[in-house]
């Protein structure tokens, strides 16, 4: 009987955890040129959608942004396309996933880093509530 109620508690616990979708939100895109070339045509499309963000030109070590309304991040796939070094670039479609730490009442802010060698990190950033 005990190893019934183990495998049925373990069963339980683990479609709880796959189960749970939080509901997040986002209002800002930033670009960040971690790099000492200049970054040209950065253009960021969500796949489903449609939408496009660009930026035209980011000087080393610079920063583009783009702030909007409150959005409900569906996790939907993006393309990435940049110049760097004077050669066009294009990243398969991802999906840029929420660290669970973050709280769903604060708005995220998508980062996408352009690192010194012209590879792309892209990730999430928030932040902190009031205490």
């Amino acid at each position: 009987m005990k190893k019934i109620s183990i495998a049925l508690l373990a069963g339980l616990m683990a479609s709880c955890a796959t189960s749970y979708q939080p509901n997040y939100s986002y209002n800002e895109i930033l670009v960040v040129n971690n790099s000492k070339e200049l970054i040209e045509n950065v253009t960021i499309e969500v796949v489903d959608s449609g939408r496009v963000f660009s930026c035209g030109n980011i000087a080393p070590l610079g920063i583009c942004s783009n702030r909007f309304g409150s959005r409900s991040y569906q996790k939907e796939p993006i393309d990435v396309g940049w110049t760097f070094g004077n050669v066009a670039r294009k990243s398969e479609a991802f999906v840029v996933n929420v660290p669970a730490y973050f709280y769903t009442g604060l708005p995220l802010r998508g980062v996408l880093e352009i690192n010194p060698d012209g590879s792309i990190s892209p990730y999430f950033e928030q932040d902190t509530p009031n205490r």
